[in-house]
């Protein structure tokens, strides 16, 4: 089974952090919840689980370890790590490259939906989006096409792209 395994903690509170599947680490904000036993509430940390296979994602509670729910998401999330910024402040960044043609995606943790879509990329497969430093702009590398696609997130369109060696 193809699994995509990435966890996300804190969506209700603040921005996403990565995690490894099966550890979960504790968030830096605290939530805006009143103190109550862990027995009697839920906590606001989530992991997401993004089920490749099934285009779906799973969302865990932290702090019980329990499965939440599992949600239709549309889109096979291959890829997300704390070693790249895929956070806007808004939404979570990322690609698909359904049938062979690469898009972004923006998936918003709260409505665990993709709210937004850039398509028209380039010839897949795709290996990994990045969100800039200004959070308003991305860089998505389109394997197929051997290039980098810059986007401008806001507008959803391509901004330039950039030639590379073959299958970057």
């Amino acid at each position: 089974m193809s699994t995509a395994v990435v966890g996300l903690l804190g969506a209700a509170i603040g921005a996403p952090t990565a995690v490894s599947a099966g550890e979960v680490e504790p968030t830096t904000a605290a939530p805006n919840v009143a103190a109550a036993p862990a027995a009697a509430q839920e906590s606001q940390e989530t992991v997401y689980v993004f089920n490749v296979g099934s285009k779906d994602v799973t969302l865990i509670d932290a702090a019980n370890r329990r499965l939440r729910e599992t949600r239709p998401l549309g889109a096979s999330v291959r890829w997300l790590s704390n070693e790249q910024t895929y956070w806007d402040g808004r939404r979570i960044w990322t690609y698909d490259f359904p049938n062979d043609q690469v898009q972004a995606i923006a998936i918003d943790p709260k409505q665990v939906a993709i709210t937004k879509t850039i398509s028209g990329l380039g010839k897949g497969p795709g290996h990994s989006l990045v969100v800039l430093p200004s959070k308003k702009k991305a860089a998505v590398n389109v394997a197929g096409d051997n290039l980098i696609a810059f986007l401008d997130l806001e507008a959803g369109q391509v901004e330039s792209t950039v030639k590379t060696g073959a299958f970057p």
